[in-house]
C-alpha cells in the first residue's frame, strides 16, 4: 500500500506540472475509459484536492477508480473577488457574498459562468466519446453545492451526482428545474454530523426536499466528522460511482 500511495503522489506531482487549463486528467488510459468522474473541489482548493483525496483514503479512492477504468478529472475553479474578511480573491465556483445559510440567495449567474467555462468542455469531450450516461459529477464543500446545481445546469442524462458536505439553498433554481425535467440523475450525499461550516441540518434539508421532488437520493451521515472528508465516505461513494456506471469490479 505504501508503494502504491507513493506512486499515486508522484503521478499527481507530474500531472500538476503539466498545467491545468480545464482540469487535471489524473487517470489516463490508452483506450477509452469505461466511465468518467468530474470532481469539483472546495473553495480555495485549486491544486490540492487530488492530494487530499489520496491522503484521506490512503490511496484507495483513486486506486479503485483506476482499476475499474474510470477516468478522474479535477478541474480548477476560476479566481473570484471576495468580500471582507475573505478577500481579495480565491478560487471559487460562484460568488461568495456572506454567511452560509439556507435562506441566502443562490449565486446563479456566476455558477452558470463557471459551468459554461469549465464543465461544459469536459462534458462535450465525453458526449462525443463514452456518452454522458457514463459520467458522474461530484464535489466537496462549495464543489458539493456546485455539483448539486448540476441538477439544473447539466444534461439530465448524466449517470449521477454526489455531494460531500454540500447543500442547496431554498432559493436554488434546481427546485424549479426539477419540476420541468423528465429525467433526473440519482444523487448521493454525505455530511458530518458535527460540521460547523455546512451544518448537517442544511444537507438533510436538501436531501429531504430532493426526495419530495421525486429525486432518487441517498443521505449518509458521518458521525464525529467536522467540515472535512473521511475514508469511509470516500469508500462508500466510490462503490456508488461504480454501481451507477454499471461497473461490477473495483
Amino acid at each position: 500500500m505504501a508503494q502504491n500511495l507513493q506512486l499515486l503522489l508522484t503521478n499527481l506531482i507530474l500531472v500538476s506540472l503539466l498545467g491545468r487549463s480545464t482540469g487535471r486528467q489524473l487517470l489516463r488510459k490508452e483506450n477509452l475509459p469505461r466511465g468518467a468522474m468530474i470532481f469539483l473541489h472546495g473553495w480555495g482548493d485549486n491544486g490540492i484536492m487530488d492530494e487530499r483525496l489520496v491522503s484521506t483514503s490512503d490511496g484507495e479512492f483513486m486506486e479503485r477508480l483506476e482499476q475499474a477504468g474510470v477516468e478522474l478529472l479535477i478541474p480548477d475553479a476560476p479566481e473570484r473577488e471576495l468580500p471582507p474578511p475573505w478577500g481579495p480573491t480565491a478560487p471559487a465556483w460562484f460568488d461568495v457574498t456572506g454567511a452560509l445559510t439556507l435562506d441566502a440567495p443562490e449565486q446563479t449567474a456566476s455558477a452558470k459562468e463557471s459551468y459554461e467555462q469549465i464543465v461544459v468542455p469536459l462534458l462535450d469531450k465525453y458526449e462525443s466519446t463514452i456518452g454522458l450516461d457514463k459520467v458522474i459529477i461530484g464535489g466537496y464543500s462549495m464543489g458539493g453545492e456546485f455539483a448539486l446545481q448540476m441538477l439544473d445546469l447539466a444534461p439530465s442524462n448524466i449517470a449521477g451526482i454526489f455531494s460531500l458536505s454540500g447543500y442547496l439553498k431554498k432559493t436554488s433554481k434546481v427546485w424549479e428545474a426539477l419540476r420541468t425535467r423528465d429525467q433526473v440523475p440519482p444523487v448521493w450525499m454525505a455530511n458530518g454530523l458535527i460540521d460547523g461550516t455546512v451544518p448537517f441540518e442544511f444537507a438533510q434539508a436538501t436531501y429531504e426536499r430532493l426526495l419530495s421532488e421525486g429525486v432518487t437520493a441517498e443521505m449518509h451521515p458521518q458521525p464525529e466528522l467536522t467540515h472535512s472528508m473521511c475514508k469511509e465516505e470516500l469508500h462508500d461513494v466510490a462503490s456508488w460511482i461504480l454501481q451507477q456506471l454499471g461497473i461490477q469490479n473495483g
